[in-house]
């Protein structure tokens, strides 16, 4: 299995982070307004990682799944 890129420490869940504000993937660095939290045996932490990083990390024995994280949460309408 390829070595995975560890997260780094400023983009861990953070409570303080404004909901609406576009955040950097926690491997690979790319801006997006869709996260994944997730963990696993090698990722130690819950990590908001983007969607191509999630499809390699979902097969990572210890997986867990934590939920979405959506940018534009407050402007949907329901």
């Amino acid at each position: 299995m390829p070595l995975m890129p560890q997260p780094n420490d400023t983009s861990e869940v953070s409570e303080s982070q404004p909901k609406d504000q576009m955040i950097p993937c926690a491997l690979c660095q790319s801006i997006g307004t869709v996260h994944y939290r997730v963990r696993s045996s090698m990722i130690k932490t819950w990590t908001l990682i983007c969607l191509q990083c999630w499809s390699r990390i979902e097969t990572q024995p210890g997986y867990q799944y934590g939920g979405t994280r959506k940018a534009n949460r407050r402007q949907r309408k329901r």
